[in-house]
């Protein structure tokens, strides 16, 4: 089964979205949430005005109410309603207000078509990733609209969370399965009026009623099913189809996992291999990975150890829980990274890079989730519960349900979720299956693609990353495959969404949508960014892989000082590297604590107060990680393992081209330092 809604969430929320240049942190909503969004309940409550023709196209249609949205219209924007059936069995009964903003082409004439976009989720907003979606598509805005729609229950259109299914939203039940089956409880009828189905329609309506002919549709993992259930519906409408690492019907499918648990074994080898940092101490990255997989299996991992946010965290770390590690990574791949360094680590007697890794991976089932605005989980479990196919029959007590589910377990054939165990593949805890365990299937849901479905011939460019294992190269290519007319992309080293993060990608994208042909698609077979992972978690300096001596600077030190040098850069990257997946503010991982601040340009500034990467050296000062990816850091290191002294780095983090060197500078015991330090 698909892992957590709420963890698939993180993986999407929690990229840093890099478009021309200009990184944009999408946190997830438990950490930070966008602000200034209209809410529903305020914008129920005004006088909606009917269209101006200057802010519409002139082809819309009197289904339209415009709305006042300042965030919106601060960006040129104009946005609305387009009120749609509830029940679509009921044309004449309740309605339900679909959201949309739309942002008008910049050139003279009408618009060639609207650009559709969906982040996935499921759900997120749409609309609240407005400058996103502008960043994305600016190239394609001088002919093209942009057309950002709420999904139904999520963003602004009719949001879930509000007042059904509030306990669930912000975690305040006595347990999750109460949370749950109260907010199926409260969605009563209607939450089988919320499936992806649904939603097609609902997007064309909007689409109608503003009086476009043709769209061109980007669908970012779960939103590739909102992409794929237009597609098969309302094909005559698509001008093109971008789908980024999309998911599908095969991976909506029980037990779908099975696509994951092997891609872990390629995410951890590529990005192993691709770092000079990692592969010069990890020969066998497969082999080191299935035997930490084995390791965990037949003795599971419990401690304590501090979160990226410095929360101390109880971790029980077993077989369950380390699939879920591996599929969904933190930030650019770091505890990807770190996984065989942490395991070498254990198998030396040293469990806390192994327990960090989980603390900082924990979600709890019951937690708040933020604005229902921003992401809704009332309405991800009512559209997601309603697409799957679920191994047990709604019809049936959840008792039975249960039954049913251990039935279909135990007729998986052997090695299914290889290398993991299928009892770990199966485990209902962190899957769908148990947030859709007290879900009804009041009517027959609309189902993600029609029976008989024929699948349009307009141009389709399809993306995944060759490292992701949250939709895999396989899965993504089963998606692809009924298409006519698509080209299949992989991307070397890119994140779960590869136009967030790849330029390459990005551009092939934009380039797309303007000529309806990827052309040149060569730069994807080379990683952009090499994301940064760690060789081995010393103890003692003197375990540490020595710096390498910089020819140019007249070095001094010998070479348990130069052992000393990669500590600390060590110490500093750590820290750095916590601080792109939690708050900024945390703990070192053997001792000290870290701040990050930020200018009014972005740049980043991290102070690290008696921080420790190895128990003999100790490390303070300030590190710069600027908006352009240069680091500059400048460092005390005192400690029983050094002569101590100071230290000043220059170089890049987590940027574009080939992995460069850090040149660290300075003195340690009186000796002028020159030392080499990879940068991932």
């Amino acid at each position: 089964m698909k892992r957590s809604i709420l963890l698939l969430l993180v993986v999407v929320a929690g990229l840093a979205l890099t478009v021309f240049g200009q990184v944009l942190t999408v946190v997830p909503p438990r950490v930070r949430f966008p602000r200034h969004q209209p809410h529903p309940s305020g914008l129920k409550g005004r006088a909606l005005r009917r269209p101006q023709p200057s802010l519409l196209p002139a082809t819309a249609t009197s289904a339209v109410i415009v709305a006042d949205c300042p965030d919106a219209q601060a960006l040129g924007g104009v946005c609305g309603y387009v009120p749609v059936p509830l029940h679509r069995d009921h044309p004449d009964g309740e309605t339900i207000n679909i959201y949309f903003e739309l942002y008008s082409h910049t050139s003279p004439g009408p618009a060639e078509s609207a650009i559709l976009a969906n982040i996935g989720g499921p759900g997120l907003t749409t609309s609240g990733f407005r400058a996103l979606w502008l960043g994305m598509f600016a190239p394609n805005l001088d002919v093209h609209d942009l057309l950002l729609i709420d999904d139904r229950g999520r963003g602004l259109s009719g949001t879930i969370g509000i007042t059904q299914c509030s306990e669930l939203q912000h975690g305040i039940a006595p347990t999750f399965d109460q949370a749950i089956a109260e907010c199926a409880h409260q969605l009563e009828d209607d939450n089988s009026q919320y499936a992806t189905g649904d939603i097609a329609a609902d997007t064309d309506d909007v689409r109608a009623a503003l009086g476009y002919d043709k769209v061109d549709y980007y669908g970012g993992s779960q939103g590739g099913v909102d992409a794929i259930a237009y597609a098969t519906r309302f094909g005559s409408h698509l001008r093109s189809l971008v789908l980024d690492s999309p998911q599908g019907p095969a991976g909506l499918r029980a037990f779908s996992d099975h696509f994951q648990g092997p891609a872990t074994i390629r995410e951890v080898t590529l990005d192993c291999r691709r770092s000079p940092t990692c592969s010069k101490d990890h020969r066998d990255p497969a082999a080191e990975w299935i035997d930490l997989i084995e390791t965990i299996r037949n003795q599971p991992v419990q401690g304590n150890a501090y979160d990226a946010n410095g929360n101390r965290t109880a971790v029980s770390l077993d077989e369950v829980a380390l699939l879920s590690l591996a599929v969904n990574p933190t930030g650019a791949f770091v505890n990807v990274g770190e996984f065989l360094a942490a395991a070498d680590a254990l198998n030396h007697g040293d469990g806390a890079p192994i327990l960090r890794l989980g603390a900082e991976s924990f979600v709890p089932l019951l937690t708040d989730n933020g604005p229902p605005t921003f992401f809704s989980f009332g309405a991800a479990g009512a559209s997601a519960c309603m697409d799957w196919k679920m191994p047990y029959a709604y019809s049936s007590p959840v008792e039975d349900r249960l039954e049913q589910y251990a039935a279909a377990v135990s007729q998986l054939p052997d090695n299914y979720f290889g290398p993991f165990s299928n009892a770990a593949g199966s485990d209902e805890v962190n899957s769908v299956m148990r947030e859709c365990l007290y879900f009804e299937e009041a009517t027959r849901p609309r189902p993600v693609v029609p029976a008989h479905a024929s699948y349009p011939s307009a141009p389709t460019l399809v993306f995944a990353s060759d490292i992701d294992a949250v939709i895999p190269l396989e899965l993504a290519q089963r998606v692809r495959s009924p298409f006519p007319e698509s080209t299949f992309i992989p991307v070397a080293e890119a994140c779960h969404e590869p136009t967030g993060c790849s330029q390459c990608a990005l551009s092939i994208a934009n380039r797309f949508i303007e000529t309806l042909q990827p052309g040149d698609t060569s730069c994807a077979a080379t990683p952009e960014t090499v994301w940064p992972a760690a060789g081995r978690f010393p103890r003692l300096a003197a375990d540490a892989e020595p710096a390498e001596i910089d020819p140019t600077g007249g070095n001094q030190i010998g070479l348990a000082e130069r052992k000393v040098v990669s500590v600390a850069v060590a110490t500093a990257l750590d820290a750095l590297k916590r601080s792109t997946i939690g708050s900024g503010n945390g703990v070192g991982l053997r001792a000290g604590t870290f701040q990050t601040s930020f200018d009014t340009n972005g740049n980043q500034t991290t102070t690290l107060k008696n921080c420790a990467f190895a128990n003999d050296v100790t490390v303070n000062g300030t590190l710069v990680w600027g908006t352009d990816r240069s680091f500059v850091g400048n460092l005390t290191v005192s400690g029983s393992g050094s002569a101590g002294g100071t230290l000043q780095i220059q170089g890049t983090f987590e940027a574009p081209g080939p992995v460069g060197n850090f040149k660290i500078s300075g003195m340690l015991g009186g000796r002028k330092v020159a030392a080499l330090v990879p940068e991932g």
